[in-house]
């Protein structure tokens, strides 16, 4: 018989927080059935003999390069077959209670698309609830990140206590009703990384689905152990235009192309006068090629 649920994981040179993530899996006693698929994008870091060793029960699809999230994260669903899917990100610690209550909330809620729960970081402090669909406004106070200083983690909502229909929740957890996948379809593998969760709940939402968000279903996610954060933000913002060319029009996209290199330039003159100080040439450095690259993006991403 299939499962109830199914538990995508995608990995790419991450063997020790992986194997963190599938040992609180199988130690915490899920209540209800699961399987588990670990996609595995070209990783050279003993990864795959490590699945083989310890978690033979493990579905392992092995690519031989990086695919990109979206589309290893679509290998994964496609070789599932349970009621619900869970989209997990494997720098992650998890319990059997929280799932179970995720599980539980779809089945009591039949128009209920996707859930998700509260994301905690290894202290105990909240790393991320949800997120509301992206605004210019929004994303000027985070490029400058203006908006830090009147919300903490801006734009995510922190410490939210009651369960709550949202916009979106990150896809470090994220558990979607296969009947909704079905209808909606599955991520959007233009998007290599960042964004697709956002597009994929856009579509939910628009289809009529409800998304919400259960503050009792914790789960502690390291996060951030592929890449550090100059890389990664041209990826962010090349998911932010992606997301805004196919959802909110030319002229939106414009804007917000305009506006992210706007005050990309104006962080590239202020890391330059940075990088004449003793101390700061590296990061400087960093920081100027870094914004360069984003202002390339918003001038040619197709």
């Amino acid at each position: 018989m299939n499962p109830v649920l199914s538990i995508v994981l995608v990995c790419w040179n991450n063997k020790e927080y992986l194997d963190q993530c599938l040992k609180s899996l199988y130690d915490t006693g899920m209540r209800n059935s699961f399987d588990i698929v670990v996609v595995d994008n070209g990783s050279t870091d003993g990864s795959q003999q490590m699945l083989a060793e310890k978690y033979p029960q493990v579905k392992i699809i092995q690519n031989d390069s990086n695919l990109g999230l979206g589309k290893a994260s679509n290998q994964g669903i496609e070789a599932t077959q349970g009621r619900y899917v869970l989209l997990l990100n494997n720098d992650t610690i998890v319990n059997g209670a929280a799932f179970d209550a995720m599980v539980d909330f779809l089945e009591q809620n039949p128009r209920v698309g996707a859930v998700g729960g509260k994301v905690l970081n290894p202290d105990g402090s909240v790393q991320s609830c949800y997120n509301y669909f992206s605004t210019l406004w929004e994303e000027f106070l985070i490029a400058t990140r203006l908006g830090e200083m009147f919300q903490p983690g801006y734009p995510a909502v922190m410490q939210a206590d009651a369960i709550t229909s949202v916009d979106w929740i990150t896809s470090a957890c994220l558990m979607v009703r296969r009947a909704t996948l079905d209808e909606v379809g599955l991520l959007d593998e233009n998007y290599f990384i960042y964004g697709d969760e956002a597009d994929l709940q856009y579509r939910i939402k628009n289809a009529g689905w409800e998304i919400y968000y259960l503050p009792d279903a914790t789960i502690i996610h390291y996060g951030g152990r592929s890449m550090t954060r100059w890389p990664r933000r041209k990826l962010v913002y090349r998911g932010k235009v992606l997301f805004y060319k196919k959802h909110y029009g030319a002229l939106m996209t414009f804007l917000l192309r305009t506006m992210l290199a706007v005050v990309s330039f104006v962080k590239m003159l202020v890391w330059g006068i940075a990088y004449l100080l003793p101390g700061k040439r590296e990061i400087a450095g960093k920081e100027i090629r870094s914004n360069l690259d984003v202002i390339g993006l918003c001038m040619v991403l197709a």
